[in-house]
């Protein structure tokens, strides 16, 4: 396998492994509503930001997973994620606190980074 391919297969790995976690995240805030909403005005966040960010991580995971308009869903990424940074306070530390959003971000941008391009669709980075 020459470099050019590993580099594909592992920015492939990467958008996929990405695409997934987010898309659980919203699962898991759809899957409970109702609390998601009354966390979200508990932080004193509007509750149609709840549904955005629900919206956002699974119609923005499945296209991570997918390959359509990655780096568009990767930028609503990074906002969604570093926003809850924010909102759930830095003082949290790294470990068991803020770690999961940064490496989270992290792998956003470089796979916006990586399928940076003017098709609508790429399932393979653009490596070359």
């Amino acid at each position: 396998m020459d470099k050019t391919t590993r580099l594909t297969v592992s920015l492939v790995l990467v958008r996929v492994i990405l695409g997934v976690s987010m898309l659980m995240h919203g699962i898991s805030k759809f899957s409970d509503l109702a609390g998601t909403v009354g966390f979200f005005s508990s932080l004193g966040v509007p509750a149609f930001m709840a549904y955005l960010v629900i919206l956002i991580e699974i119609v923005g995971g499945i296209f991570m997973i997918i390959g359509l308009l990655v780096p568009l869903v990767a930028l609503g990424f990074v906002v969604v994620l570093a926003t809850a940074m924010f909102l759930l306070g830095l003082n949290r530390g790294y470990v068991g606190g803020v770690e999961l959003e940064v490496i989270l971000i992290v792998l956003s941008i470089a796979t916006g980074f990586a399928h940076f391009e003017k098709k609508l669709f790429t399932f393979l980075p653009n490596v070359k």
